[in-house]
C-alpha cells in the first residue's frame, strides 16, 4: 500500500497566564515567563498531499 504525506495548516488560540507590571510587559514576556493555560484549534486546512514516505517527500 503506498504512503502519503498530508501537510496541513492549523490555527490555534492559546491563552497564557503571566505575572507582569503592565499589558506591554505581559506582551513582551508571555512566551518566556507565561504558563499556557488553554489552547484550542480553531481551524485546519490541507495544504498538500504528496505520495511517498516522509523521508522522500520532506527530505
Amino acid at each position: 500500500m503506498p504512503k502519503f504525506v498530508v501537510t496541513t495548516l492549523r490555527t490555534e488560540r492559546i491563552s497564557y497566564e503571566v505575572d507582569a507590571v503592565s499589558k506591554e510587559d505581559a506582551e513582551a514576556r508571555y512566551l518566556m515567563d507565561g504558563e499556557e493555560v488553554v489552547s484550542e484549534t480553531t481551524s485546519t486546512e490541507i495544504e498538500s498531499v504528496d505520495e511517498g514516505s516522509a523521508d522522500e517527500v520532506l527530505g
